[in-house]
């Protein structure tokens, strides 16, 4: 069944990149329960529980923020009844001209009829947040120390 996830995954993802929002709509549960990042430019409306909610909540403000945006996939891993999707978001911000290339990874659990029905998006929200010209901060920087040798 875990081949048959990954292979219902790419469908989404290339559904996605081609505008097919009829064929990715068809590859979601009903029930499906969507998580974007935190701090990421569309996680106000956490978790989404629909996919009319995803659609209206981050699809489209994306479309709207964004010249081409694209999930370019670099990896899918069979993670069981888990996939674990690698790539970068692409795209030019309308508000600043600047490149998107930001890494994500997507954690997405498949249920018995194949459909998505649970997502939770990790991605690069500093980069989200500069390229789009939105207010980023960060509130301390992290200082390991150099082992001694």
């Amino acid at each position: 069944m875990s081949q048959q996830n990954v292979q219902a995954m790419r469908r989404l993802y290339e559904a996605f990149n081609a505008g097919d929002l009829e064929t990715f709509e068809r590859g979601l549960s009903p029930d499906i329960l969507w998580n974007e990042a935190e701090n990421s430019l569309y996680a106000s409306g956490n978790p989404y529980r629909s996919f009319s909610a995803v659609r209206d909540g981050i699809f489209a403000p994306t479309a709207r923020d964004y010249d081409n945006f694209r999930c370019d996939l670099e990896k899918l891993l069979d993670a069981g009844d888990y996939v674990i999707g690698t790539g970068r978001y692409r795209g030019k911000s309308r508000a600043t001209g600047k490149t998107l290339s930001a890494q994500f990874c997507h954690v997405a659990h498949v249920d018995q009829q194949g459909k998505l029905d649970t997502f939770q998006e990790y991605v690069d929200t500093l980069q989200e947040a500069e390229v789009s010209g939105r207010t980023a901060r960060v509130t301390e920087e992290l200082k390991i120390p150099h082992p001694v040798m």
